[in-house]
C-alpha cells in the first residue's frame, strides 16, 4: 500500500469521525431542547391553572399570589387576553419594563399565536358554570430559543470542518504531486541535454566528413535530433509555467502525426479530419498529447486498426476527438486511466495520461475525458478547449 492510499484511508476516518461527532451532538442537543421544551409548557401549564384558581376565587391581590408565591416564571414570555383579544396581563416581554409598549406587545402576541396553541381558562360562576374564558399565549425562553439554534451551528461548523480537512488534504496532495512532477521534469530536462548537446556534435561532425556517406547522415538524424531537443523542451516547460500562442491547432497536430507515421512499423490507417481553427496553446506540450493520445491508441489497437482524430468547434469550445477500435475502457476505469500511476499495461508506468491530464487541465485550463468506450469496436478520447 502507497502513501497515496494511507492518506486517503486517514482522510476517510477523519470525516467519519467528525460526522460522528457531529451527529451525535445534534442527537443530544435534540434531547436537551426536547426536555427543556417540556419543562416550559409545564410551566405554563401550572401558570394557567393558578390563573384560573385566581380568576375563579376571591383571593385579593392576585398578580402578586401568582407570580412570587406559587409559580417562579422568570423567563418565558406569557401574555393573557380576554375573550375579546385584548391584553390583560404579560409577562418576561422585554428585560427593560419602561419600553414595553402596546405596539411591542401586539407584535409579540402575534408571535406568540404563530408559534403555539394558546391555554384556555374557565371563568365560572357560583355553581361552575362556564361564563367566560382567557387565553394564555406563549413563546420559548431565550435561553432555549438560543439552544433551539445549536444543532444549527454544529451542522455549520461540522461542514467548515470538513470542508477545511477536505481542502487541506486536497491542497497538500497537490502541491506534492507539484513538486513531483517538476522535479522529475527539470532532472530528466537535465540528464538529456548532456547527450543531445554531444549527439548534435557528432552529427555535424559526420556530415562535414567526406568519407562517410550522406545517406545516413541527412534529414532523418536531423528530425530525430530536433525531437530530442522538443522532448527537452517539454520536460523544462513542465517545471515551469509555459507560454501560451495564438497559432494554427491543425497544423500543429498534423505535424506531429507525420513524424509519428513515418516511424511506425504496424498497419495503422489513420484518418484525420482537423478543421481550421487558431487557438492559444504551447506547442511543446500540446504536440507531447497528441503523441501520447495516438500512441496510447495504437497500444489499445495492437498491430492492425483503425485511428481517427477529429477537430472541430462547437459553440464555445474547441473539441479534439481521437477515436480507435481498440480493446476499449472498463467504465469504471474512465477516470482512472488519468491517475498518476494507474496503468492496465503489463510494463506502464502510468505516466503518459496522468501527463496529458495535467497538460490540458493545469496549462490549457480545458478539459479531457473518456467520451465513450465499447469493447473492441469503439473508444473516444475528447479534449475539450475553451474558444
Amino acid at each position: 500500500m502507497n502513501i497515496s492510499n494511507y492518506q486517503k484511508q486517514f482522510r476517510t476516518l477523519l470525516i467519519i469521525v467528525i460526522g460522528f461527532f457531529a451527529m451525535s451532538l445534534v442527537y443530544f442537543s435534540n434531547i436537551i431542547i426536547q426536555e427543556i421544551k417540556e419543562r416550559e409548557l409545564k410551566t405554563i401549564d401550572r401558570y394557567a391553572k393558578f390563573v384560573q384558581i385566581i380568576a375563579n376565587s376571591d383571593i385579593e391581590s392576585a398578580n402578586y399570589f401568582i407570580d412570587d408565591i406559587l409559580i417562579k416564571n422568570h423567563s418565558i414570555p406569557v401574555i393573557v387576553t380576554d375573550s375579546d383579544g385584548k391584553i390583560i396581563e404579560f409577562k418576561n416581554i422585554s428585560k427593560t419594563p419602561e419600553k414595553i409598549d402596546e405596539a411591542l406587545l401586539l407584535k409579540s402576541l402575534l408571535s406568540m399565536k404563530k408559534k403555539y396553541q394558546p391555554i384556555v381558562i374557565d371563568i365560572l360562576d357560583e355553581n361552575d358554570n362556564k361564563i367566560d374564558f382567557q387565553l394564555i399565549y406563549y413563546n420559548n425562553s431565550k435561553t432555549l430559543e438560543i439552544i433551539i439554534l445549536a444543532p444549527y451551528f454544529i451542522s455549520i461548523l461540522t461542514i467548515l470542518i470538513l470542508l477545511t480537512v477536505y481542502l487541506v488534504f486536497y491542497y497538500s496532495n497537490k502541491s506534492e504531486r507539484d513538486s513531483l512532477w517538476t522535479g522529475l521534469a527539470k532532472e530528466t530536462a537535465h540528464q538529456l541535454g548532456t547527450p543531445l548537446s554531444s549527439l548534435i556534435g557528432w552529427s555535424e561532425l559526420l556530415k562535414n566528413n567526406k568519407q562517410v556517406d550522406k545517406r545516413y547522415v541527412g534529414k532523418e538524424i536531423d528530425k530525430d535530433l530536433d525531437k530530442l531537443k522538443t522532448i527537452t523542451d517539454r520536460f523544462s516547460n513542465i517545471g515551469s509555467k509555459p507560454k501560451l500562442i495564438k497559432q494554427n491547432l491543425k497544423k500543429s497536430i498534423e505535424k506531429s502525426i507525420i513524424y509519428l507515421e513515418n516511424r511506425l512499423t504496424l498497419k495503422i490507417n489513420t484518418t484525420l479530419n482537423l478543421e481550421n481553427i487558431n487557438t492559444s496553446f504551447n506547442e511543446q506540450l500540446f504536440s507531447w498529447v497528441i503523441e501520447n493520445l495516438y500512441k496510447n491508441s495504437i497500444d489499445s489497437i495492437g498491430r492492425t486498426g483503425n485511428i481517427k482524430i477529429n477537430l472541430f468547434q462547437k459553440k464555445n469550445k474547441i473539441i479534439l476527438d481521437f477515436i480507435d477500435d481498440g480493446v476499449g475502457i472498463k467504465k469504471a476505469d474512465f477516470k482512472k486511466i488519468f491517475d498518476p500511476g494507474f496503468t492496465t499495461k503489463e510494463r506502464g508506468w502510468g505516466l503518459g495520461l496522468a501527463l496529458v491530464n495535467r497538460i490540458i487541465s493545469d496549462y490549457h485550463k480545458g478539459e479531457i475525458f473518456v467520451f465513450e468506450s465499447i469493447k473492441n469496436t469503439k473508444t473516444t478520447i475528447r479534449i475539450e478547449l475553451k474558444k
